[in-house]
């Protein structure tokens, strides 16, 4: 890592661990401060957005200037099931438009706690459903996700295998947490180099999300059968407490057959992508999300 990547790491580093949690000042005020926060990440001029409502589900369309009319991405925005937006993730999910020469769907989920599992999940599944009923090309549809919203990725895929639909032609789970239960290893063992989370922050979300049983499948996803799934990437940072979740998918879809690629990103943290403008190494990884999804849509 060159001296300037490393200035601006550990500018970002500070910058967020200074940051304060849902806890300290409550839900509305975190989800107001990460709006406030978006306002750095404007996407580049020449995207084009376009705002709809997909039955009560605020929509929008970001369409680059270039882009395969054929190849549609439906991107799932993180937020730990409590905040994130079409606005927090607006720049990343249009980084990933220009990369893969797509036009990138995203879309406002119901949010926790008011609305519990499976409310987000539901609207993911209409999401979906309009996007196989109004595409010519449903088996081109990609999908992409970051934290939690690649946990409700996967839980569209295993019912998509579950009832035997049209498959996303690939998926892409930037940073998942799919497993609730918050049990592995690696939240103990990265504790403190990941200025973003932390098992307790992440097991008073879990119960924000739901009070069910966490290891249910559509809860937790890692608990899940993905044989038969389409390919599938998935990039994780080498400081997340969250790595394992990555890893131990990654074991369980080589074991199933299922075509995956693994990226562990040296010194990274949770989303980094998050902070393309400024960090070399988001703009890479979000260009090799582009290659994946060319190659296999």
């Amino acid at each position: 890592m060159n001296k300037k990547t490393s200035i601006i790491l550990s500018a970002i580093f500070k910058h967020l661990k200074s940051q304060p949690t849902f806890e300290s000042i409550g839900i509305k005020s975190y989800r107001n401060l990460l709006e406030k926060s978006a306002k750095v990440f404007k996407p580049d001029k020449s995207i084009k957005l376009e705002s709809f409502c997909i039955k009560s589900i605020e929509a929008q369309w970001l369409l680059p200037l270039h882009y395969n009319k054929k190849r549609i991405i439906m991107y799932i925005h993180g937020g730990g099931y409590i905040a994130g937006s079409i606005n927090s993730h607006r720049d990343l999910a249009s980084r990933i438009a220009v990369a893969s020469n797509a036009k990138v769907l995203i879309f406002n989920y119901r949010l926790a706690p008011e609305n519990p599992f499976p409310k987000g999940l539901m609207d993911v599944r209409t999401v979906y459903q309009w996007l196989e009923d109004n595409f010519l090309y449903p088996h081109r549809i990609s999908l992409v996700a970051d934290s939690a919203g690649a946990g409700l990725g996967l839980a569209l895929l295993s019912e998509l295998l579950a009832k035997g639909r049209t498959l996303p032609s690939c998926s892409v789970l930037i940073s998942p947490w799919i497993d609730l239960e918050c049990k592995n290893k690696s939240l103990i063992e990265n504790k403190g180099k990941d200025p973003m989370l932390s098992q307790g922050i992440l097991k008073k979300t879990a119960r924000l999300y739901t009070d069910q049983d966490l290891s249910l499948p559509l809860i937790s996803p890692i608990n899940n059968d993905f044989s038969k799934s389409s390919p599938i990437l998935i990039q994780a940072g080498e400081q997340e407490v969250l790595i394992d979740d990555s890893i131990i998918l990654a074991e369980n879809l080589k074991t199933s057959g299922v075509e995956v690629q693994l990226e562990i990103w040296k010194e990274m943290f949770h989303v980094w992508h998050y902070f393309a403008k400024y960090l070399s190494q988001g703009r890479l990884a979000v260009k090799q999300i582009g290659d994946f999804i060319k190659k296999y849509s």
